[in-house]
């Protein structure tokens, strides 16, 4: 896969403008976005031995937490990274828990400032 770089500077503007603008009225897109990144990560881990602790990893070394814990029903994040919003981390959370149970579910937040989600398997 084929990777841009930006430097940090550039980003933290960027990031900042994103979340400025849509934060507020765009939940449901940057729900979106996050699946899409889920989504690909899944796919660079597919077959891995602990496929949790691997995506742990993942999201560490691209910068969206600090530390995550996934129990089967339960995500916690220990200090989400700088500018990033739950509702991307919920949807990167919503497509991994889809992957690996290959069912649908709903990602809730129940601690402020998206520290903790809930993950509600969905009737089909």
């Amino acid at each position: 896969m084929r990777y841009v770089k930006i430097s940090e500077a550039e980003m933290k503007k960027t990031r900042n403008v994103y979340d400025e603008v849509l934060s507020a009225t765009a939940s449901t897109l940057l729900f979106s976005v996050g699946h899409i990144i889920g989504k690909e990560i899944v796919k660079e881990i597919k077959g891995e031995k602990d496929f949790f602790k691997k995506v742990s990893e993942t999201l560490k070394d691209r910068g969206w937490v600090k530390d995550i814990a996934f129990e089967k029903k339960k995500v916690s994040i220990v200090k989400p990274a700088e500018g990033n919003k739950c509702d991307r981390l919920k949807g990167i959370i919503s497509a991994v828990y889809e992957a690996y149970y290959n069912h649908p579910v709903y990602c809730v937040r129940i601690k402020k400032g998206g520290t903790a989600f809930r993950i509600e398997f969905l009737e089909e």
